[in-house]
């Protein structure tokens, strides 16, 4: 009797040896599978998310910004972009003007918390040079919606949504983290963001859209 129950025991090992065997194959190609959609499912996402955003000529945000550098403040932000220029307005807590900037491709206008008004043809620089404010206007036109153009590098999320970007402009290496997005918009658009360079970052929340 004993001879008989482990001679069955062996013949019962090589057999389970065996199913393991053939299911690990299986296992493989699931796996597999499963490691190739992703790369394929993500860029089409992105692509069809891409040509929405592409079409938006004209929208506003309005939230907070908090900055954070030599100087450092926390302001209440309205930025709106049409076909032929791009607005941006600071204003306090208590609604008084911090910055005003109107960027057009031939001219830039700033009014500052003084309500001067001063004049010039790159808004980086401009904003930089009167107000000490490190910001890569020109590029937060498309930056802001979610869109990386002109980046360096750039990082989808799991629903082929930017969440990181990266270009290097003049000395400066800037980086932008989409840390959250609002699906109530169509397309999907950046919540909170926060965009930062050496010694500098700024905060964005943008609490609605308006998109014409």
């Amino acid at each position: 009797m004993l001879m008989t129950l482990s001679f069955r025991r062996s013949l019962r090992a090589p057999l389970a040896a065996k199913r393991r065997f053939y299911l690990f194959p299986v296992l493989l190609t699931l796996l597999s599978g499963c490691a190739t959609q992703q790369p394929t499912e993500r860029p089409t996402q992105w692509n069809t998310h891409e040509q929405a955003l592409r079409q938006l000529d004209h929208y506003q945000a309005k939230g907070k910004l908090g900055y954070k550098g030599q100087q450092r403040f926390g302001a209440n932000l309205l930025w709106e972009t049409t076909a032929s220029h791009d607005h941006l307005l600071l204003t306090n807590f208590l609604g008084s003007t911090l910055l005003k900037l109107d960027a057009r491709p031939s001219q830039v206008t700033l009014i500052n918390n003084e309500g001067k008004t001063f004049q010039g043809v790159n808004a980086d620089q401009l904003v930089q040079q009167l107000t000490g404010i490190d910001l890569p206007v020109t590029q937060m036109r498309d930056w802001l919606i979610g869109l990386p153009t002109a980046a360096d590098t750039f990082q989808l999320n799991n629903n082929g949504r930017v969440s990181y970007l990266a270009k290097q402009i003049n000395d400066k290496l800037w980086q932008l983290d989409y840390n959250e997005y609002d699906y109530s918009t169509t397309p999907a658009l950046p919540k909170r963001m926060v965009l930062s360079t050496t010694g500098v970052s700024i905060t964005l929340v943008i609490h609605s859209w308006s998109i014409n």
